[in-house]
């Protein structure tokens, strides 16, 4: 990775050049032309990422500026901004994109060699059409972020919300014309942008107000940090305390499965199964294997059915399947129970007589369909 300091700092990182190679590949159809494609797009997209960083800093930001696989990415932090301060940052990145097609296009009035009369041509044309394209508005191009906040500003989380989809909706049309059209790459990068968005949309449901203020995100980060430093006391209250001034909404979520794995830990299953009960479907995949052992100990065997997949999928164990096959033949499923236990005996032997001996299986234990996948094993 490249670094440039100064009171912008710079980062390059090393699948820019190789993105930029490629469709400096493509268009300039040869050595020289791929270079002077990778200056043109370097240039453009330093130009447009520092129209957002110049801007951040004149709000008294604290701006970066990375060039990454895709294009480029300008962060910033400082004091909380108003909704029109964020949209004048964000407007004035495809705006600077515009000013360098302008200067081209200037440029080009003067006699110039056939070389740096294709230069400048090229920087023209790829300006504009960047400029254009990343207004539309599909997160996380530049439209996308102006319709989101122009949306949160009016309407809050609701306003986020419905940028996700409308964005969803836009990009999946577009994807389908460029693929009718034969652009598959461009269909390819908006299919993903669609996918991405309502893949957000799908996960916001959850979200809430709490969820747009800073102190809250802060507060979360912080207490990842103290337990990334083994201070689990320390981070049990900060998450506590989240929990009591943001209930609801996904920071929340975030603490709350943090909290049950230290809940669990500490021996407060019961706690930390309650907390885990009412997200069920918003947890991640390891505190969903965590509610899957607590439902278990809890005896709610619907819930650890409802899990077995899910939860074998990321952990494929064989404490995993055994749970599932003891779920499944206390619901008086011979099937399911059976074919969990020849799972199970796939990842090592183990005492089957004595397993088959507890009380969960008295109900199928000499039922002919959950016979059929035990006598293969005992044999």
């Amino acid at each position: 990775m490249i670094v440039i300091p100064g009171p912008i700092p710079v980062l390059i990182h090393p699948f820019f050049w190789v993105l930029a190679a490629f469709i400096g590949w493509i268009n300039g159809r040869s050595i020289m032309g791929m270079f002077v494609w990778i200056g043109i797009i370097f240039v453009s997209v330093l130009i447009h990422e520092f129209g957002h960083a110049l801007t951040a800093v004149a709000f008294r930001q604290k701006a970066k500026v990375q060039l990454v696989a895709m294009g480029g990415l300008t962060s910033y932090e400082g004091p909380k901004l108003s909704f029109w301060k964020q949209f004048i940052i964000v407007l004035n990145g495809p705006l600077a994109g515009m000013l360098l097609f302008l200067m081209a296009l200037f440029v080009l009035k003067a006699p110039l060699s056939a070389f740096w009369q294709y230069v400048f041509t090229m920087t023209m044309i790829a300006n504009l059409f960047w400029s254009v394209v990343n207004l539309l508005p599909v997160l996380p191009l530049d439209g996308g972020q102006l319709l989101r906040i122009v949306l949160e500003g009016f309407f809050g989380i609701k306003g986020f919300k419905a940028s996700l989809l409308i964005g969803a909706g836009i990009a999946a049309l577009l994807s389908g014309y460029f693929f009718i059209i034969q652009w598959f790459l461009v269909g390819a990068i908006m299919f993903l942008f669609a996918f991405q968005s309502f893949d957000q949309w799908r996960k916001s449901k959850l979200a809430n107000p709490s969820d747009r203020k800073d102190d809250f995100r802060k507060e979360l980060l912080k207490g990842e940090e103290l337990l990334q430093q083994g201070d689990k006391s320390g981070a049990t209250q900060l998450f506590e305390a989240i929990l009591q001034k943001a209930p609801g909404g996904v920071l929340a979520s975030s603490a709350s499965q943090f909290l049950a794995f230290l809940y669990a830990e500490s021996g407060k299953k019961a706690e930390a199964y309650q907390l885990l009960l009412p997200i069920k479907k918003h947890l991640a995949n390891d505190t969903l294997c965590l509610l899957h052992a607590l439902a278990a100990e809890n005896g709610n065997h619907e819930l650890v059915a409802e899990l077995s997949a899910e939860c074998y999928q990321f952990s494929p164990n064989s404490d995993v399947a055994v749970r599932n096959a003891r779920a499944f033949a206390k619901l008086g499923k011979p099937e399911p129970a059976g074919g969990w236990l020849q799972t199970a005996w796939q990842h090592g032997s183990f005492d089957l007589n004595n397993l088959l001996q507890e009380e969960s299986f008295s109900g199928v234990r000499d039922n002919p369909v959950f016979r059929g996948f035990i006598d293969p094993l005992e044999k």
